[in-house]
C-alpha cells in the first residue's frame, strides 16, 4: 500500500520539525536585531512629565495662546507661566478670551518636559482675589533657526518624531487651538522653546502648516510674560537654512 498524506495530521510534519523549529529562532532573532537597531536610531523623545491632577489660581493670559500666569516666588520671582489647552486636539481660546486678564480657578492635567509646564483638559472658573498684570520684559529682535511642534507633542504628552506624520499631528494640533512652540537649536535668554505668534502678538495665520516639522529660520522681536519666551514672527517669511 502506498503512503497516504494527511495534512492536518502532526505526524505529517513530524520530519519537518526539526527545520521548521530552526526557521522559527532564526526568524525571531532576525526581528529581534531589526527592532532593536530601529530603536537605536530613534530620536530620543526626551523627559516628558506627568505631573497628574492640578489645581492651580492665577491671571489668564489669552494672547497669542492661553497661559495661566501664577503667583511669583522664590524659584519663579517673576511668576510660572503654564501653557493651556483642552482634551484631545482642541484648544481653550473661547474660555481664555472671555476671562483674559482675570484671575481664575485652572484645573486639568499636568505635563512636564524641561521648562515646559502644560495643562490639558483645562476647565476655568472665576476666582477671588487680586488679578496683578503679568510681567512682560521686551528681549529684543532675534533671528532663530529651529522647529515648529505643537505644545502637547514637546511637552511630553504625544511623543516627538519625524517626517510625514509629526508634521501632520503638529499641524492639526495648531489648527485646533493647541499652543505651538518653537524649538530652537540654541537657547535664547537661557530658553529653549519659545511659545509662538504672529508679529503682532496674535495666533499664527494658516500658512504656518507648510512650516512645522522641519528646520526653519525665521526673524522677529522676542519677549518674556513671566517666565515664558514668546516668539513673535512673521511665520510666512520663514526659510530652510
Amino acid at each position: 500500500m502506498s503512503a497516504f498524506f494527511v495534512g492536518w495530521h502532526l505526524a505529517s510534519i513530524r520530519p519537518w520539525a526539526g527545520f521548521l523549529g530552526m526557521v522559527c529562532g532564526c526568524a525571531m532573532v532576525l526581528f529581534a536585531a531589526v527592532a532593536l537597531a530601529l530603536g537605536s536610531v530613534a530620536s530620543d523623545p526626551g523627559g516628558g512629565d506627568f505631573s497628574g491632577e492640578k489645581d492651580l489660581t492665577g491671571v489668564v493670559v489669552a494672547a497669542p495662546y492661553p497661559l495661566l500666569v501664577l503667583a511669583p516666588d522664590a524659584e519663579h520671582p517673576t511668576g510660572h507661566a503654564v501653557l493651556l489647552s483642552g482634551g484631545g486636539k482642541v484648544g481653550i481660546q473661547v474660555q481664555a478670551d472671555a476671562l483674559n486678564g482675570k484671575r481664575v480657578r485652572a484645573t486639568g492635567v499636568g505635563f512636564k518636559r524641561g521648562t515646559i509646564d502644560m495643562m490639558v483638559g483645562v476647565q476655568l472658573q472665576p476666582a477671588e482675589g487680586p488679578s496683578p498684570e503679568p510681567t512682560v520684559i521686551p528681549l529684543g529682535v532675534w533671528r532663530l533657526t529651529g522647529e515648529i511642534c505643537d505644545g502637547k507633542c514637546e511637552s511630553g504628552i504625544m511623543r516627538p518624531g519625524n517626517g510625514l506624520s509629526h508634521k501632520a499631528c503638529a499641524n492639526v494640533c495648531i489648527s485646533g487651538g493647541v499652543p505651538p512652540v518653537f524649538v530652537t537649536t540654541a537657547p535664547v535668554e537661557g530658553a529653549s522653546f519659545l511659545l509662538m505668534g504672529d508679529a503682532q502678538g496674535r495666533a499664527l495665520p494658516d500658512a504656518f502648516g507648510d512650516h512645522t516639522g522641519m528646520l526653519q529660520r525665521m526673524d522677529g522681536s522676542v519677549v518674556r510674560i513671566a517666565d515664558v519666551a514668546i516668539f513673535r514672527t512673521d511665520v510666512t517669511a520663514a526659510v530652510t537654512p
